[in-house]
């Protein structure tokens, strides 16, 4: 915004050039540029729309000065004649219109502005119109306050002889022509400002062409009001159409400004045209707004701000800024906003900041910051980060679903949502496995036929009450995707985390009967069930996994470490046929009993029907393995196996 040193001057004494001047508004937090000679250019920030205004900035200019502001105090003289005899005012809407002012002033007669009044409002980039409507956009740029004049002739009457003013609401696309020559149709939430018959105005926007001001003008209706913030916004998106009024009405005015603009801009207008301004004015207005107030605790303010600002200091600051000090204690003290920061001072952290900015932010000095050392050790985001990394690093991908689902894909029991959008979610889930076989669905339908996804999130399990649980669920499926695929992955992520685990067979509704296993209890995986795969329509083959990633990330994984082995391995190849009775688990854990010290590891590698096949590697920490060494206890292990678990050796 653009701001005349000159007209500053009517507000505040000014005894410093324009360059210190801008410097002094930018450190306290108004960036601000020297535009041309005497001419500033101030940046005013979204929450400030108290600054946008030569007062605004004048209020500045005093706090960072120290100057005491110039009070011009307006007298206005009225006629006998009483406005109550002239007009009406109807406020249909007072959430939209908190307060609405109006001055009547007849015999004015329409001219060209005096040089002054032009010279200022060509600073701003305002046009010059005519001496009555070039006040209203003086009073705007001045004090903040926008207004309108209605030429009162071109009103319809009442019945009972009176001029009548409705605020209201639009009617649904009820047409409308700006003072721009737009034609409009309006929206239903629209406010306008009516006579007893049309829109005349759009409210806080712009005014209609039916009552334009023009030469022959004689009598005029001056209004003044305050308007909801986030209405004018609407409005002035929705017809593309910002003003200088909407753009002040949009941040909030001062609703204490609405008398005293109207006052001053009434009488400047019979000033400079002559009229006569009938006695009273209209003013229509919900009940008084109670002060803000709010508590400055001086410690507060010096451990947020680092540095100690004396408490006189503080409350200087905060009463050259407007604020009144209500109540003053050793320790704290309660102010008062007010009314024209009502709308961006909520908390004391806000007056902190209007302390620092004034006191200077150059007074905080830059320290380095304090760090606190990690403690050893992984929280719990550091190993849900881990879990991550470990199936990325398998070739999985991670996908976000949505916890909020249809009630038949959580189940009975399913904890509901009180105020549901649609019905189709309205539920919390109670599995992330439907909402990862959505993902596989929609990518399959789209040709893709390599998918290997997870997903960690939070399940709400039913109960009395309900509870969350955080798990970990994938699927995958590709060309050459097997049971020993997925089983991999899931013992790649258990063992990050646990020495030891067990698998074993698992009744699950999800998952293949025939090819699927649980590990301890923290979870499962396997062949989606046929029946699962029929309802999504799938076609290829799809495996799955779920973890609880609560219970997997409560077991403490002891680390040890070790030197690295000096003699070479040697490794075996054994092959057999095993009855459907042995599971591999009874394999292993035999062939470790019998390996001893020197068996270093077992694998699986090739399963046909009832064929297994495994590699077994020895190794001696102190010395190299001679080949009579090891097959000794190699051919000890098949004789236990064949004795013990009944199995034949394939040669």
């Amino acid at each position: 915004m653009k701001v005349s040193i000159e007209w500053l001057k009517d507000f505040v004494n000014i005894n410093m050039k324009a360059e210190e001047l801008a410097d002094r508004l930018t450190m306290a937090g108004l960036e601000t540029f020297v535009h041309s000679f005497n001419v500033l250019d101030v940046d005013i920030l979204p929450n400030r729309g108290d600054c946008q205004s030569v007062l605004g900035i004048s209020r500045e200019v005093c706090a960072i000065t120290g100057t005491k502001p110039r009070v011009d105090k307006i007298k206005v003289r009225e006629t006998k004649e009483k406005i109550s005899s002239y007009l009406k005012v109807d406020i249909r809407d007072k959430k939209l219109c908190s307060r609405y002012m109006a001055r009547v002033i007849k015999n004015v007669k329409i001219k060209e502005s005096p040089a002054w009044l032009k010279g200022r409002l060509e600073a701003f980039g305002i046009r010059s119109i005519n001496n009555v409507v070039d006040v209203t956009n003086y009073i705007l740029l001045g004090y903040g306050q926008p207004m309108h004049a209605f030429d009162a002739d071109k009103l319809h009457f009442r019945s009972g002889g009176l001029k009548q003013i409705i605020v209201r609401k639009a009617s649904t696309d009820e047409a409308f022509k700006t003072l721009d020559g737009t034609d409009h149709k309006l929206a239903k939430d629209m406010l306008v400002i009516s006579d007893s018959e049309r829109a005349i105005a759009l409210a806080g926007v712009m005014g209609g062409k039916n009552t334009e001001v023009s030469e022959t003008t004689t009598n005029i209706i001056l209004e003044s009001a305050y308007f909801n913030p986030v209405s004018i916004s609407r409005t002035a998106k929705e017809v593309k159409l910002r003003t200088e009024s909407s753009s002040r009405f949009e941040k909030g005015v001062d609703l204490n400004m609405v008398e005293e603009a109207l006052d001053r801009g009434a009488q400047m207008i019979a000033d400079l045209s002559g009229g006569e301004i009938l006695s009273g004015r209209i003013d229509i207005k919900e009940k008084k707004r109670d002060q803000k107030l709010l508590e400055l605790r001086f410690s507060r303010m010096d451990q947020v701000l680092g540095i100690k600002i004396l408490p006189e200091v503080a409350i200087k600051i905060l009463k050259r800024l407007g604020f009144e000090i209500i109540k003053k204690e050793t320790k704290k003290i309660k102010v008062g906003v007010p009314s024209f920061r009502a709308g961006d001072i909520e908390r004391e952290i806000d007056l902190i900041e209007e302390v620092s900015r004034i006191n200077d932010y150059n007074k905080i000095l830059p320290t380095m910051p304090r760090f606190v050392k990690k403690a050893l050790g992984e929280d719990s985001l550091d190993k849900i980060s881990r879990v991550k990394d470990i199936l990325i690093g398998c070739g999985l991908y991670e996908a976000q679903t949505f916890s909020i689902v249809h009630p038949e894909s959580a189940g009975v029991g399913a904890l509901k949502i009180s105020n549901p959008m649609v019905y189709e979610e309205s539920v919390m889930r109670t599995d992330i496995i439907p909402g990862i076989l959505k993902v596989i669905s929609h990518n399959a339908r789209h040709q893709e036929d390599d998918i290997r996804i997870f997903e960690v999130g939070k399940v709400f399990v039913p109960g009395d009450p309900h509870h969350e649980k955080e798990i970990v669920a994938g699927a995958i499926t590709f060309a050459n995707s097997s049971y020993f695929f997925i089983k991999g992955v899931v013992e790649t992520l258990i063992s990050e985390f646990i020495d030891e685990f067990e698998v074993s067979p698992v009744q699950n509704n999800w998952v293949h009967p025939n090819e699927s296993a649980k590990i301890d209890n923290i979870g499962w995986f396997g062949l989606l069930h046929p029946e699962a795969a029929k309802k999504w329509d799938f076609g290829q083959k799809i495996f799955v996994f779920q973890i609880d990633l609560e219970e997997l990330l409560k077991a403490k994984k002891d680390k040890k470490f070790s030197k690295l082995p000096k003699f070479p391995r040697v490794k075996r190849d054994l092959a057999m046929f095993v009855s459907p009775q042995s599971s591999h688990k009874e394999i292993i854990n035999l062939i470790k009993d019998v390996g001893g010290e020197i068996l270093e590891e077992v694998k699986l590698f090739d399963v046909y029907k009832n064929s297994r096949a495994y590699t077994i590697s020895f190794r001696d920490k102190n010395a190299t393995l001679t080949d009579d060494v090891v097959s000794e206890r190699f051919l000890a292990i098949q004789k236990e196996l064949e004795d013990k678990l009944g199995v034949q050796i394939r040669k």
